[in-house]
């Protein structure tokens, strides 16, 4: 994607992270630079947010700067477009920790607090094809001090399920009620037949979580009924705010 300005300030590197403050992590500049800067990433994430959607064949972004709460974080990259060495923003990636009721593989429901989540993932249809997502994702699970077999995915795409598919191992599901898919590996400390690349940092060095994802309990019938409503009516009550019209299915 090519912005009107020039975006080489804001990428010191490929790849750059930014939560709800909308600054790249490390930026230091004055009160002025720094609100420049956030009017132009705004604007970089409103955009690839409405280009992540209309790939994907959604009515509205789920994606945009003023969405961006404050556990979020968003990963951006940026390529050179052609031999002028000008740089366009290429890929977008969006996690975040959400606090879910999610099925195990035997059929139980637990309540899992702040599970890392992937929320939105989209490369450029010029860019694709080059490895730029797998770097995305490599750099994100770098950072995060994460297995991406442990991470849920917001009703992901064919194509992103190709992905995980092709560069991750990861096939197998583990049925859930909800619009989150999890793969085998995401309970217990077997990962399956999952692969995450090299694994760059030993346990002792992992990052921990502001707020560490917790398995709370196994609930009983009563209780899953009674969290299966609840559970509906939030989301009923969430996509009417947001006014997304993606289907549950």
């Amino acid at each position: 994607m090519e912005c009107a300005f020039d975006i080489r300030p804001l990428f010191e590197r490929e790849i750059i992270k930014v939560e709800s403050d909308l600054l790249p992590e490390g930026f230091q500049g004055g009160p002025e630079q720094c609100m420049d800067i956030k009017r132009k990433m705004a604007w970089i994430i409103d955009k690839m947010g409405l280009q992540s959607a209309a790939s994907q064949g959604l009515h509205t972004s789920v994606t945009s700067a003023r969405q961006i709460c404050g556990k979020q974080t968003i990963y951006l990259m940026a390529s050179k477009a052609n031999e002028s060495g000008k740089l366009v923003v290429t890929g977008l990636l969006k996690m975040g920790p959400k606090d879910l009721y999610l099925f195990d593989e035997r059929g139980q429901l637990r309540s899992r607090i702040g599970t890392p989540a992937v929320l939105d993932f989209f490369v450029h249809s010029s860019h694709q094809r080059r490895g730029l997502g797998k770097r995305l994702f490599d750099n994100m699970l770098t950072d995060l001090g994460l297995k991406l077999c442990k991470c849920a995915v917001d009703r992901p795409s064919a194509m992103m399920t190709a992905f995980l598919a092709k560069h991750y191992g990861l096939v197998r599901t583990i049925a859930q009620a909800n619009n989150y898919v999890l793969f085998e590996g995401f309970f217990g400390n077997n990962d399956g037949n999952a692969t995450d690349g090299k694994d760059s940092k030993p346990k002792s060095q992992l990052k921990s979580p502001e707020k560490a994802e917790k398995e709370l309990k196994v609930l009983s019938m009563a209780e899953i009924m009674e969290a299966g409503k609840r559970h509906s009516r939030e989301n009923r009550l969430n996509l009417k705010r947001s006014g997304d019209t993606r289907s549950w299915q």
